[in-house]
């Protein structure tokens, strides 16, 4: 009966973080939850965080304008219903995926040292500006979010992830969205195009990323996808590879916790700590979890889309108020203005034609600037 009634309350928490645009669940981590309902309610997030952000942020425009996230392209096209299969089931495949890879990670995780882990940073801050077309643009703008980063971390803040990330990815989107409304989108369900043979191929190489993330300080599903995106020929593959990473990536970093100690996200600091006993009661919760999931998901967010675009715009300003209400309990006026601070330099990247992934220099340039120092 236990065992129930957790699985219960991860699935409920983790739907509530997941399809509440900004409502993260590392706010409800804080909580005082047992450990199989922290974990459960983190991988459902896993699972549903992309519904709200495919939902709201999209612009009015052509479903080829580059700037446009390929996730927005979808539900322009009325393929939502289809966006929200594959995020679910490139997610349940990256959890299947990573406990199969397990006993090999359980030999690879130890090996990892905080050296290799400063490299790896530098590296890949490269890496992100060399891929991209206008790299003084890409340099320019990873500085400036490293900076503002820099400074954010010395100031006396609660949580200072909550609104630089808000400000730099969330609000611009959001508020072009107001701006420019979509006039007409459609929210059905639909079977999904792309092949079973492509969705495991694309998702295992999601599960990879999401193994190097969950061992890599920074490294985040978005910087993975853009390696991945090398290999990728559409957005459905792109977005294979980003939804199996995410999951992968949060999956893997339980047993990262249980072998090393390291704690690779928010859930796992509320954990704290682990042992390899509980994990196969934890993946099995997990697994659990997932099929829930896979029934509901697709239901539940045709309901959201629907509603969502009924009042397209009164939405919008529900939501922003939200996050700015939440960035005021979080932080206080502090918050609010590191958040209006990163919403003004968020506008930069697609003015300029820089991958959004490129504000992850709020989180490296420091890093950096730390070791230097």
């Amino acid at each position: 009966m236990r065992e129930l009634l957790n699985l219960i309350e991860g699935v409920a928490f983790g739907t509530l973080t997941g399809l509440t645009p900004g409502l993260h669940v590392n706010s409800l981590s804080r909580l005082s939850l047992p450990i199989p309902v922290l974990f459960v309610m983190g991988l459902v997030h896993t699972f549903l965080d992309s519904i709200p952000s495919a939902l709201f942020g999209v612009p009015e425009a052509d479903d080829t304008v580059p700037s446009l996230l390929p996730s927005h392209r979808m539900v322009i096209q009325g393929r939502f219903g289809e966006l929200v299969r594959l995020s679910i089931s490139a997610s349940m495949l990256a959890l299947i995926l990573s406990i199969l890879a397990l006993p090999l990670y359980t030999l690879v995780a130890p090996l990892y040292t905080y050296k290799f882990g400063i490299l790896f940073v530098a590296v890949l801050s490269l890496l992100i500006i060399m891929f991209q077309r206008n790299k003084v643009a890409a340099l320019a703008i990873f500085l400036l979010s490293g900076f503002l980063g820099f400074i954010t971390f010395r100031l006396p803040v609660h949580d200072p992830f909550y609104p630089l990330f808000t400000g730099l990815f969330a609000l611009p989107l959001l508020i072009e969205a107001y701006l420019n409304p979509p006039s007409e989108v459609k929210i059905e369900d639909s079977e999904l195009r792309i092949s079973k043979l492509r969705i495991i191929k694309f998702s295992a190489l999601g599960t990879f990323f999401g193994a190097l993330a969950s061992l890599l300080p920074t490294l985040t599903a978005g910087q993975s996808s853009l390696l991945g995106s090398k290999f990728t020929e559409n957005d459905e593959d792109f977005l294979t590879i980003v939804y199996s990473t995410n999951t992968a990536a949060y999956s893997f970093s339980l047993v990262n916790l249980a072998l090393t100690g390291r704690a690779r996200n928010g859930v796992m600091v509320a954990i704290g700590d682990v042992s390899l006993n509980e994990l196969p009661y934890l993946y099995l919760l997990a697994l659990s979890a997932g099929m829930i999931v896979l029934s509901l998901a697709p239901k539940l967010a045709l309901l959201m889309g629907k509603l969502a675009f009924k009042r397209y715009r009164l939405s919008i300003i529900l939501i922003l108020s939200f996050l700015f209400i939440l960035g005021y309990v979080y932080n206080g006026i502090i918050g609010v203005t590191l958040m209006l601070s990163a919403m003004f330099l968020g506008f930069l990247a697609p003015m300029w034609g820089v991958a959004r992934v490129t504000y992850m220099g709020v989180l490296m340039v420091p890093i950096l600037v730390e070791t230097i120092i």
